[in-house]
């Protein structure tokens, strides 16, 4: 069994839903992506595309933005938690029945959402449904398999990368609480969350109107059959709106290099037009190098590289959208002695947000790319079908994605950095700081 965050690299596609692998659909034109919503209110999306291997997640519109401040890491024990016994089966009888038969059984979490996946061949399929079925809808959490997966958890604490933790910290930076909250337990809260925690979490949030059952390698009735009979609550409680503050998180460390992570509010879910925009703006301002050994084109690599001189560092634009905010700026990591004015320069290129017609071709370029790519990656594919059936109520094509990133003009993405321009900073910071300015003196 395996449990994550989502796998994209936090530097290149932080843990977040964007336009790089949103409506990612299948390449054949043999078969379209079906939805419909039953009526116990659970969505159901299935792309039947004859893979010997069927996947079929459970996913819910439920994540760390859904935690308080006295619960916060409750949606870190959760994912910790997938596959422990049930009301029905047995933590042993789970893992044993799904081994035998050669699947696997995935959790992934993000700040809206939590999957549990099971991946298997076709012909197996059916035995295993209800496995999947009890690990998503019928935790009982005991207390004494709760607390033996605390090592396991303080493990993923202590291996978590620069790069992971200053986007945490600039998340809390940003917003304080609700998107604010980590994808990662505080370290003051191991240990914390018991089996009532996480059940009132579960039955307040993973609701039928929150929840979506979606497939690949299977067809729209089995998942149909599979969500009228989930055993979960009827309830639709509403997210709150997550407000965008503006602030500053520093962290000091004994690490030889420094991690910065700069930001204004970005575009949200909403809009989908500007959220493309947004998607085809980071891309053409550089979200690292194209080509192995290489570096990114764009004209932010070059003011720093000038700054930088030989000094080494790491550089790439961040873009994440949600479904009522976002955030969209710069992390880049630098020995102590020069990362100090590297911010300060790229600050200067975000509060300016210059951008040619060439620049913006070769951004909707890459982002056309990325969509279309990731329609190869079964995971991926699958991943994106969730998001876009829990979040939008509808499953897009690869095609009709593409063709909107071409209807995407240069003005368009020019409008979405003017507005971006005139967002407050965000700005969290990691390692030695001797040199990395306060928020008050990047204004």
């Amino acid at each position: 069994m395996v449990s994550s965050v989502m796998r994209s690299s936090l530097l290149r596609s932080p843990a977040v839903r964007h336009y790089a692998v949103a409506a990612t659909a299948p390449s054949s034109s043999a078969a379209t992506p079906e939805i419909k919503v039953l009526s116990n209110k659970v969505t159901v999306a299935a792309y039947d595309n004859n893979s010997p291997i069927a996947q079929v997640s459970i996913v819910f519109r439920a994540g760390s933005r859904n935690e308080t401040y006295d619960t916060q890491g409750t949606a870190h024990h959760l994912r910790i938690a997938a596959g422990l016994g049930t009301s029905v089966s047995s933590a042993f009888a789970i893992t044993r029945n799904i081994q035998q038969h050669g699947g696997n059984l995935i959790t992934i979490l993000d700040r809206e959402s939590i999957a549990y996946t099971l991946q298997i061949t076709r012909d197996n399929l059916a035995d295993t449904l209800q496995y999947l079925e009890c690990a998503a809808t019928k935790q009982i959490f005991k207390p004494w398999e709760v607390q033996d997966q605390l090592p396991r958890l303080k493990y993923e604490l202590g291996s978590l990368s620069d790069a992971a933790l200053v986007i945490e910290l600039l998340h809390k930076a940003a917003y304080r609480s609700g998107l604010g909250y980590s994808l990662f337990s505080p370290e003051h809260q191991v240990g914390k969350i018991n089996s009532e925690g996480l059940l009132h979490f579960v039955n307040t949030w993973c609701t039928a109107p929150r929840c979506a059952v979606v497939g690949t390698g299977v067809s729209l009735a089995e998942l149909s059959a599979l969500g009228s009979n989930l055993s979960v609550e009827s309830a639709d409680n509403a997210n709150e709106p997550t407000k965008y503050y503006a602030g500053e998180v520093r962290k000091e460390t004994t690490s030889s290099l420094t991690s910065v992570a700069i930001a204004v509010e970005g575009v949200s879910l909403e809009n989908e037009k500007e959220a493309l925009a947004c998607a085809i703006l980071q891309r053409a301002s550089g979200n690292g190098p194209r080509v192995k050994w290489g570096c990114s084109p764009s004209s932010l690599q070059k003011q720093l590289s000038s700054i930088a001189g030989s000094e080494p560092f790491g550089l790439s634009t961040f873009n994440a959208s949600y479904t009522d905010s976002g955030l969209f700026g710069v992390v880049l990591c630098s020995t102590s002695n020069v990362v100090g004015s590297l911010t300060k320069e790229a600050v200067k290129w975000l509060k300016s947000l210059k951008i040619s017609e060439s620049e913006v071709a070769r951004g909707k370029n890459i982002l056309k790319t990325e969509v279309l790519d990731a329609a190869d990656n079964a995971l991926c594919l699958l991943e994106s079908m969730q998001q876009q059936a829990l979040l939008k109520g509808q499953v897009s094509s690869p095609v009709s994605i593409a063709n909107a990133i071409d209807k995407v003009s240069t003005s368009d993405v020019k409008t979405v950095a003017d507005k971006l321009v005139k967002g407050k900073l965000s700005i969290a910071s990691l390692g030695n700081l001797k040199t990395v300015p306060y928020l008050d003196e990047l204004k």
